[in-house]
């Protein structure tokens, strides 16, 4: 009888380290897009790969002063904790090719449809996801089975919709602030034109540009502004002139609205970041431990991404080698030779800047908080499974939320704020329907 109380009890203690590590990947995960809020971020049009990079450095230094660390206290206490470089599992990679595209995609999500609906698209893909890779492929136990976990995937996602639903809202009324503020400036432009007609033509090209920005800004941040389509808000995909008999190229451009791309980035990112994790089943059992995957999947990380850094560099410059108009006719070698040294000048200066001087503490601060939030993500999923671990990350969104009313006074109105905090309840009851619905 002693021997089942004894397994019990490992049981739970099991059970509780999971929940913990769970809770602190929530805290960090939903914390970690702070600092890019900052007034130095916003003020900079970052590009998405560079805020990546930035995450990606943070979590290999993050990464090494863990494992120097516990390499130290392994010395001392259990040399079978070291870890070293034979433990690297190349699993990590499968991880980070996952991460490092889904991440980056995710970072244009939010900066082009907005934080809460993001962030609420890819929590709820994410949820969906786990429960097909826990509960269906890899056959995670269940009290009540795969209709219990359904029901608990259910009111998690329900919840998550209804904290991205009011947490919306924010960009409305934000969007008519700046729409009254610039009608207002209207008028006074208005005013100074009729009474001072000589200065009309001085302004009229400054008009134009403040306006452009003005609607870019309020359609990328506030995109149902209703504001008609125009370049800053869309994309323009040219299709190729060789596969149409005529000439009309109006007729063969497809133009998407930048909120929308971001909407489907956000779907991207979801189920990219929902298999993450699962190479987690398939590593070496001692090199997934919490510290020893983390350092490897950091390892693994930055290698991708400078991968990616030089694949955008080639391909920009291939675009300005196609694009020499040298080309044309018959060239020498000396000629060709310049043009692809030039082209790969400018390809390389093509490329968008990392912000060193304003960006390194914001960066490398949300970097730190996102590394934390992976240590922690990884042993809750060894804890308590692929599903229940990785759905409970997902409660970072209420820390998101808890930032914007609390900090950023994002949400206003009493209503819109009950409801973002009922949503809340709602989510902590599918929180407690998987912590019942979990076997160990």
């Amino acid at each position: 009888m002693s021997l089942f109380s004894h397994q019990a009890n490992a049981m739970n203690n099991n059970e509780l380290i999971g929940l913990t590590a769970a809770f602190l990947a929530s805290l960090s995960f939903g914390s970690y897009g702070v600092p890019m809020k900052g007034e130095a971020a916003t003020s900079l049009d970052v590009d998405p790969l560079v805020f990546q990079s930035y995450k990606s450095f943070s979590v290999l230094v993050t990464s090494a002063i863990l494992i120097a660390v516990n390499n130290l206290l392994a010395d001392q206490y259990d040399a079978a904790t070291r870890w070293t470089f034979s433990d690297f599992t190349p699993w990590a990679f499968v991880s980070s090719v996952l991460w490092v595209p889904g991440g980056t995609a995710g970072v244009y999500a939010i900066r082009r449809a907005g934080l809460a609906i993001s962030v609420g698209i890819w929590s709820c893909v994410i949820v969906m996801l786990s429960f097909v890779w826990g509960v269906l492929i890899f056959h995670e136990k269940q009290r009540s089975g795969v209709w219990g976990a359904l029901g608990a995937m259910g009111v998690l996602c329900f919840g998550l919709c209804g904290i991205a639903y009011f947490s919306s809202f924010e960009a409305e009324s934000k969007k008519r602030k700046r729409l009254e503020g610039h009608r207002t400036n209207n008028d006074e432009e208005k005013v100074a034109r009729e009474t001072s007609p000589l200065i009309e033509i001085q302004q009229q090209t400054q008009q134009y540009t403040e306006e452009d920005s003005i609607r870019s800004l309020d359609l990328e941040t506030f995109p149902h502004s209703g504001a008609p389509p125009h370049s800053h808000q869309t994309i323009n995909i040219h299709l190729p002139a060789f596969l149409f008999e005529d000439n009309n190229a109006r007729k063969h451009t497809l133009n998407f609205l930048k909120y929308h791309i971001g909407l489907f980035m956000a779907v991207v990112n979801g189920v990219l970041a929902a298999s993450i994790m699962v190479p987690l089943h398939y590593a070496p059992p001692k090199s997934t431990q919490g510290i020893g995957f983390s350092m490897s999947f950091g390892i693994a990380a930055m290698i991708v991404v400078v991968a990616i850094w030089i694949l955008r560099w080639m391909l920009h410059s291939v675009q300005h080698c196609i694009e020499d108009s040298r080309w044309n006719g018959c060239c020498s070698l000396q000629t060709a030779t310049q043009i692809i040294t030039e082209s790969f000048c400018k390809g390389y200066n093509s490329l968008p800047s990392f912000y060193l001087k304003q960006m390194w503490r914001p960066g490398l601060l949300s970097g730190l908080l996102y590394s934390l939030g992976n240590l922690f993500g990884i042993v809750s999923i060894q804890r308590l499974g692929n599903f229940m671990g990785y759905s409970l990350n997902q409660s970072s969104m209420i820390v998101s939320g808890l930032w914007g009313i609390f900090y950023y006074k994002e949400i206003p109105g009493i209503r819109n704020v009950i409801g973002f905090l009922c949503s809340v309840i709602v989510v902590f009851a599918g929180i407690l329907i998987l912590g019942r619905e979990h076997v160990g």
